[in-house]
């Protein structure tokens, strides 16, 4: 115990511990299902919501034979103007305590008092948590008198109960979602499973947000002995084991995200039963630390994870892409195209089964002639969530006359509009790419192609901003062409799924906002 508490303490003082806050809505095993207290287990305090008010509470346990004063803060939105809120616990990592941790952390405060949830910091036994043999606490046993405590009747929803721990924290969440029914989805950051945990299996499928750091020297990425001599799983192991526990599907979606200064691999396993969602990210060059930078909002990114778990099936998506052959994805396979990726990704960021449709009104050869005729034609409905517009190009090469395009490109925003239920907050305009960076485009166009084409998205971008319509530039990826050809499709003309991909990494951020 001593040395773990030493090792957590030294690697403290080098990092901030950062918890990161979650609600969910109700995903099924509730906390109402808590294991029975200890007939040996007394409260000290009436027990009551409208007692347990902002400040430290206290529950009596027999620690080693003898009666021990636990302590747990509680922190209330300013205002309950709900009938009940959501229950988060924040476990502090070893050397710590909840209070402190708290005033440490300034972003959760403000998401209580804005009335997101009812938060709890309990603190450790001598400041750590017992996952391991760190104390002689039973641990499990003292969070179930916490939420057995708690009025059902009150304003606390004990079928949205959820943990989030840091580093000792982390170990905690990670042990009471297998060996209790407390929890409906936990955030274990800095920290996997360890070999002991991992053989048990859980009675209650829950959600799970991991993040661990690559370079960690006291819980390390590939497993095997850390902290306090501590046997860990491997951090990719511990996600699949619970995985494979919750029957999820076996192969995840894999992405690759910026979290500031940081590179971060993300791997999200889908199809689990009662629709939990468990994610893993493996942050690049991080080590036992949650230090990101001010850029980076790690309370948002499991926000939007855990805020996104209860209406995932109630999620309706409906998405239309119009353009040319940069929209159909000339050159690449049926699912690599930029609008096809978008959905993917949409889909694994909202967490929802599928996008409920996609459709595409593009052609290779079009023109704004063209894709307005199409639109005639095609007439699509009025109610899609996004709808995205890129188109141009051929105007260029066919030697189309600017002025024709102005004209055009405003009927098609409009159209794209009211595609969108008359809401232009719906549509982005994505900008056209530069084809002369290309082997083959290299070969027939001119010296000022590259500038006809700027002169296309300078006027899209000056007429986007003048509306308050999202624009997205992603001209400068293609201009990388010749010297990065993987960002080439294989016919040596149009954009790679590589190059799709870093197109979806600009527009993504503006769809998700919309759609969230």
């Amino acid at each position: 115990m001593i040395n773990f508490i030493h090792n957590e303490k030294r690697a403290l003082s080098y990092c901030a511990v950062l918890f990161v806050s979650v609600l969910l809505s109700s995903c099924g095993g509730g906390g109402s299902t808590a294991p029975a207290i200890d007939s040996q287990v007394q409260t000290s305090t009436s027990v009551s919501t409208e007692e347990l008010r902002p400040g430290i509470n206290t529950l009596s346990q027999v620690i080693d034979g003898e009666m021990v004063e636990r302590t747990y803060s509680i922190r209330y939105p300013a205002v309950t103007s709900q009938d009940s809120y959501p229950v988060v616990f924040f476990f502090h990592g070893a050397g710590r305590d909840g209070a402190s941790w708290l005033d440490a952390n300034a972003q959760i405060a403000e998401l209580i008092e804005a009335g997101e949830f009812i938060g709890i910091f309990p603190d450790g036994y001598d400041s750590a948590w017992n996952v391991s043999g760190e104390t002689l606490a039973d641990d499990v046993e003292f969070i179930s008198m916490i939420v057995n405590a708690m009025d059902p009747n009150g304003l606390f929803d004990l079928d949205r109960v959820y943990g989030v721990g840091t580093s000792n924290g982390a170990g905690l969440v990670n042990k009471l979602a297998k060996e209790t029914t407390l929890f409906t989805a936990i955030a274990p950051i800095l920290s996997q499973q360890t070999e002991a945990v991992a053989e048990i299996v859980a009675s209650t499928a829950v959600s799970v947000f991991q993040v661990n750091g690559a370079d960690d020297d006291l819980v390390p990425i590939e497993g095997g002995n850390g902290v306090a001599d501590t046997l860990f799983m491997s951090a990719q192991g511990s996600a699949e084991n619970w995985a494979l526990g919750f029957s999820c599907n076996m192969t995840p979606n894999q992405k690759t995200r910026q979290w500031g200064d940081f590179s971060v691999l993300e791997y999200t396993f889908s199809g689990c039963i009662d629709n939990q969602i468990i994610r893993y990210a493996v942050v690049e060059g991080l080590g036992h630390s949650t230090s990101l930078g001010e850029a980076v909002d790690l309370y948002q990114i499991v926000w939007a994870f855990f805020n996104a778990i209860g209406v995932e099936s109630a999620l309706d998506v409906k998405l239309l892409a119009l353009g040319d052959s940069y929209t159909i994805g000339q050159g690449v396979c049926g699912s690599c195209s930029f609008p096809q990726q978008l959905k993917s990704s949409l889909a694994s960021d909202l967490l929802v089964r599928d996008i409920r449709s996609l459709q595409v009104i593009a052609q290779t050869g079009w023109t704004t002639t063209d894709l307005k005729a199409a639109i005639v034609s095609e007439n699509p409905a009025s109610d899609f969530d996004l709808v995205t517009l890129l188109i141009g190009v051929n105007n260029e090469v066919q030697g189309v006359p600017m002025n024709v395009y102005e004209r055009e490109f405003d009927e098609l925003v409009q159209s794209a509009i009211s595609f969108a239920d008359g809401d232009a907050n719906r549509v982005i305009v994505v900008s056209i790419p530069d084809y002369t960076f290309t082997s083959f485009g290299s070969s027939f166009s001119s010296s000022n192609t590259s500038r006809e084409l700027q002169e296309y998205n300078n006027f899209a971008q000056e007429y986007c901003e003048a509306r308050d319509i999202a624009y997205v530039y992603i001209t400068d990826i293609t201009q990388q062409g010749l010297q990065k050809p993987e960002l080439v499709s294989a016919d040596r003309l149009h954009p790679s799924e590589l190059a799709y991909g870093l197109f979806v990494e600009r527009i993504l951020p503006i769809a998700l906002e919309v759609l969230e």
